[in-house]
């Protein structure tokens, strides 16, 4: 959009929001504005003003036949038509800036419209129309007067021309035609089409591209009337709606390519955008480029110039003009590697160190600080003996005596607090990821127990875990996945599992169970997490083998067994069936008596045998069941460790493996 002040402003998307804003001239107004691949070109009185999309200048070009410049009309993609009220028509070359001069004798262009075709109408001021060839500007085809006093506005699409403008009347004043003067430009003989009459006189017309024959006459007190050229006789082809001027004339009217939007502006300096009651985000364009936006400023870290807590990695380099390498970069000629020296060994540790293979294990003799990391110099030897021959200098009275610990370092002490609101929860989980309480003395386990939970093979086998056993840690957090996976974010309690756990009398002989009262500052809560890890581990591998073990004695006992085969008697042809099946079923595995049978195949002549047909001890189903501790769970497949042992004979060099 221009204004009168040399002003331009565009606006993005459908909702209209700012894009860009700067001045093209100084004074004079903008007249025409002309949208292609490579910019915008903006048209003053005396100038044609090349900007890119983004509102930076490229090319400001004048010229001394540029005296009233009026419209501009895209020829193809880098030549130009400017038209104004004045007696010449310019040709613009866009890539070379060179300007074709065209005198034409009627007193003006004032505005310049073509239908796709090779023609092109040129309207002046006194209501002239010249219709001319793109290929040959200079030629004139037709030309006919379409109005007595003068010409408002014209457009064209195909061979249908449509014109507005005002006629002479008896008291020699223009007066505006109440209609639209439709002309075909094929058989122009000084008679036009037709002529449909309009709400209201109009000012501006646009052809609708998408739609064949459908125009947009738009007044200037601001009714707009939506017409079909084609079919103009019935009343309902036209659709008429009025738009908010603010007292002002409606001035300028544009039509988008994909034709899902128009919109006015008015002198007042307002725009207005009207689509379709079903299309809230209109396409202005079908084939749209990404909208360009500025870089956003680097947001950098600030820090105080005696701030000796300050990362300076924390500001990045600007990249590059010029070159690979920065000018403070020396060559690696003047570069010698070094590496750090590792933290010396405590004699103390090497002391009471025991080894156990090539393992070695001490206690921890606690002669330095949590997470402390002496200064290791070059010469640690030479520092270490000075350290030790002489005394250790007095702090200077400026000095501090203890040095802070940074926040990261920190012990972290466990305070229980009083469950917070689920408004101050959502400010504060940004992940969405649902949380466990902490209002229990041993939740302590609350992150090995979302470890647990975001492990999938792990969380699959407890959630398709299933037994009759009460207080089953298995069957606690299984319900517990379960619970954390519907609650949508929300923070969940642990509260089921922590009670089972206090049930189970191994965690307490190993120290896992935390008082009432919380847990004690001096409790070592690495080595606390690491002994529940691995109780847990455990018992839950113990509770699967379990649960399975009952699994397979319910299948034992429930399965259907075979019927036992009893001798018949000899039949009286001499011919006999050597067995018989009874309906028999045993409450245990089936069983053949191999002695009874083959003592019935020797005497079947000498009648029945009696067999006696005991069932055998189950032996507690010992036989059929493995033992537990031989099996592996899907836990121990996944955190098991296999130790293998090779012991080689120093002589022959046979080696033996044993795992």
């Amino acid at each position: 959009m221009g204004n009168q002040g040399g002003h331009v402003t565009s606006y993005y998307g459908p909702r209209m929001q700012k894009y860009t804003s700067f001045q093209i001239h100084a004074s004079e107004e903008v007249r025409d504005i002309l949208t292609l691949e490579e910019g915008i070109y903006c048209l003053t009185k005396s100038s044609l003003r090349h900007q890119i999309r983004r509102g930076i200048p490229r090319h400001t070009y004048k010229s001394p036949n540029m005296e009233d410049m009026q419209c501009l009309f895209q020829v193809d993609t880098h030549k130009v038509l400017m038209g104004g009220h004045q007696d010449k028509l310019l040709e613009l070359d866009l890539n070379k800036w060179v300007e074709n001069v065209i005198n034409v004798p009627e007193d003006g262009c004032a505005v310049l419209r073509s239908g796709g075709g090779s023609v092109v109408a040129c309207g002046s001021a006194n209501g002239m129309i010249t219709l001319r060839d793109i290929r040959c500007p200079g030629s004139v085809e037709q030309s006919f007067r379409a109005h007595t006093a003068c010409l408002s506005d014209l457009d064209m699409q195909g061979d249908m021309l449509i014109t507005c403008g005002f006629t002479q009347s008896s008291s020699s004043s223009p007066v505006a035609e109440p209609y639209v003067v439709v002309w075909d430009v094929r058989c122009v003989r000084g008679s036009s089409l037709r002529q449909i009459p309009t709400v209201s006189p109009p000012q501006l017309l646009h052809f609708v591209p998408a739609v064949s024959g459908r125009a947009v006459a738009v007044a200037s007190d601001g009714h707009v009337t939506v017409l079909d050229v084609n079919d103009a006789l019935k009343p309902e082809s036209q659709s008429v709606f009025k738009m908010e001027t603010h007292n002002s004339q409606c001035s300028v009217m544009d039509v988008s390519s994909t034709s899902q939007a128009l919109a006015f502006g008015d002198l007042g300096g307002h725009i207005q955008m009207f689509s379709a009651k079903q299309n809230l985000e209109p396409a202005y364009n079908s084939f749209s480029r990404a909208t360009e936006f500025a870089d956003p400023l680097p947001n950098l870290p600030s820090g105080s110039f005696n701030d000796n807590n300050f990362r300076f990695s924390s500001i990045p380099k600007p990249p590059l003009t010029t070159g690979t390498k920065w000018f403070s970069e020396l060559p690696p000629q003047f570069y010698r590697t070094t590496y750090r020296e590792p933290k010396p060994i405590d004699p103390e540790i090497l002391k009471t160190m025991k080894m156990q293979g090539p393992i070695g294990y001490a206690p921890n003799p606690g002669t330095f600080r949590r997470n402390q990391m002496p200064y290791v110099e070059e010469d640690l030897k030479t520092v270490a003996q000075t350290e030790a021959s002489t005394e250790a200098p007095k702090p200077h009275p400026n000095s501090m005596a203890i040095q802070p610990i940074p926040k990261h370092y920190l012990k972290i002490d466990l305070r229980f607090k009083m469950p917070r609101s689920h408004d101050n929860i959502d400010v504060l989980n940004k992940a969405g990821y649902p949380g466990l309480e902490f209002t229990l003395p041993n939740s302590y386990c609350n992150a090995m127990l979302q470890v647990l939970y975001h492990i999938p093979a792990v969380k699959a086998i407890l959630l398709a875990h299933t037994c009759a056993k009460e207080s089953c840690l298995s069957c606690e957090l299984g319900f517990l996945f379960r619970m954390l996976d519907t609650s949508g974010g929300v923070p969940c309690q642990a509260d089921n599992f922590l009670r089972a756990f206090r049930t189970v009398p191994e965690a307490a002989a190993l120290g896992l169970i935390m008082p009432e009262s919380g847990i004690d500052n001096q409790a070592d809560l690495i080595t606390l997490i690491q002994s529940w890890n691995r109780f847990m581990l455990q018992q839950i591998h113990s509770e699967i083998l379990e649960a399975r073990k009952k699994e397979k004695e319910m299948t034992l006992i429930t399965q259907p067994t075979s019927p036992i085969k009893q001798p018949a008697n000899k039949l009286v042809n001499g011919q006999y069936n050597e067995y018989k099946y009874t309906e028999i079923k045993y409450m245990g595995p089936p069983v053949c008596d191999d002695e009874a049978l083959d003592a019935v195949a020797k005497n079947h002549d000498e009648g029945p045998i009696e067999t006696n047909h005991e069932q055998p001890e189950n032996n507690d189903l010992k036989n059929n069941v493995s033992k537990t501790d031989d099996e592996e769970s899907d836990i121990s497949k996944l955190f098991a460790i296999g130790r293998q042992q090779v012991n080689r004979c120093t002589k022959c060099n046979k080696e033996e493996q044993r795992d």
